[in-house]
């Protein structure tokens, strides 16, 4: 089992509220078109930072996945929608096989 995360730090804390509706809305058309089973949230404390994550069994599915959603060009809609919200620099993903 694999989680993959990406985290987003959010350009200016006036923006939080948009980037949390953004992120509602690109988790909602991620699990319909690719049932991903993805969730999000925000940090708390510190930065301003949206996470989404989700679990596979495959890193092949999670490429495969990825591989389609760059010629997806509604998620490519949705990710031109939200550009002014993101600090530059700000993304980061990560993969971690899950042992225990």
């Amino acid at each position: 089992m694999y989680r993959f995360t990406r985290t987003v730090t959010v350009k200016l804390a006036v923006n939080i509220p948009a980037a949390l509706q953004w992120a509602g809305e690109v988790t909602a058309y991620l699990n319909k078109a690719y049932e991903l089973g993805m969730k999000f949230g925000v940090e708390i404390f510190g930065s301003g930072k949206i996470h989404w994550y989700c679990d596979t069994d495959s890193l092949d599915k999670l490429t495969a996945i990825n591989a389609k959603m760059m010629q997806d060009r509604e998620y490519n809609g949705l990710l031109e929608k939200a550009k002014g919200l993101w600090l530059e620099g700000g993304l980061k993903d990560t993969v971690v096989k899950i042992v225990g």
